[in-house]
């Protein structure tokens, strides 16, 4: 796939393309949807299909909601997933105050226009231009004036609810992994380092891998989950437990947030290599306990009660 970052009017000369807009933050199942119906119309127009989305996230940029410096699929790992769908060519726009300014039909005439799209394919709640003022209905009577064809792509539902980003972030922030993971698609997933930690696991009996993730995620509530890690560098994977928290057993005062994974049966040193963690279900709130052996107990409970919900 090839990636192709702009910043400000097009200039290059671009090949045709179908063209999916969007911020595609999470690229869940309704992203996957808008793609998925981009590529339909590629094949059957003999074109490339190409997927539009913007660095950063707008809304960090507009200060439009709380932690929109956080992704659920920061750009990298978001242009894995579009590569994974198929897209040919990933347009990463770079997004700012003078760029959000643009009025609706100089964003249609002057920047989509030279990026030689045949059809361009959107959500049905699209909206663009200043203030985002202009709907899909207004993109399709705007790229009518230049022949270019607009499909709206309807909402996709899940317990009557549509999936968005937002309610996957809702979701992750109250624990519910599990319901997050559907509408995803996926597990919800991050991307990290394995580094020094307290050691204080090992002393315990339950040694962990001390996660620092690659990029800034948003991280699901404080608690303890079930988990598969995998290897970055080769194909090994495991099952476990990570904790999301502060160690408030040994801490009084809030430090911060730390990433403790313990993986069943794994007796290698994972210090320095590169793990994704996928998070499959909440176990229960992080607490504090009365002393080290109280807390031992509890995690022996937490394992044995994960290994049954993943029915070993």
């Amino acid at each position: 796939m090839k990636t192709v970052r702009i910043t400000g009017i097009p200039t290059d000369s671009f090949e045709p393309c179908v063209l999916a807009i969007g911020n595609f933050d999470g690229v869940h199942r309704g992203h996957r949807q808008i793609i998925e119906e981009a590529r339909t119309i590629a094949v059957q127009k003999g074109v490339k299909l190409a997927v539009m989305t913007f660095d950063p996230h707008p809304r960090q940029v507009l200060g439009a909601g709380v932690n929109y410096d956080h992704q659920l699929t920061p750009l990298p790992i978001k242009l894995e997933l579009f590569a994974e769908l198929g897209v040919e060519i990933s347009y990463v726009v770079h997004f700012d105050r003078e760029f959000a300014a643009l009025p609706a039909e100089q964003f249609v005439d002057q920047f989509l226009c030279g990026l030689h799209a045949v059809t361009i394919v959107v959500g049905f709640d699209y909206r663009f231009g200043a203030g985002g003022r202009a709907d899909a209905g207004a993109l399709r009577e705007m790229c009518g004036l230049h022949a270019t064809n607009v499909h709206i792509v309807p909402a996709v539902n899940l317990y009557g609810e549509k999936i968005s980003s937002s309610v996957i972030r809702e979701k992750l922030l109250t624990g519910e992994v599990k319901l997050a993971a559907e509408l995803l698609g996926r597990p919800f997933q991050l991307l990290g380092q394995v580094v020094s930690g307290e050691g204080r696991g090992k002393l315990l009996g339950f040694p962990t891998a001390n996660l620092e993730p690659l990029h800034k995620y948003v991280l699901p509530r404080t608690g303890v989950y079930v988990v598969r890690g995998q290897a970055m560098d080769t194909s090994e994977q495991w099952n476990g437990l990570m904790n999301v928290g502060y160690k408030p057993t040994f801490h009084e005062e809030e430090r911060h947030l730390t990433l403790e994974a313990h993986f069943f049966d794994l007796s290698d040193d994972l210090y320095r290599r590169m793990i994704k963690i996928e998070f499959l279900d909440f176990l229960r709130s992080e607490k504090k306990f009365n002393s080290a052996g109280e807390l031992v107990n509890q995690i022996r409970t937490d394992i044995m009660e994960a290994k049954r919900r993943l029915s070993y």
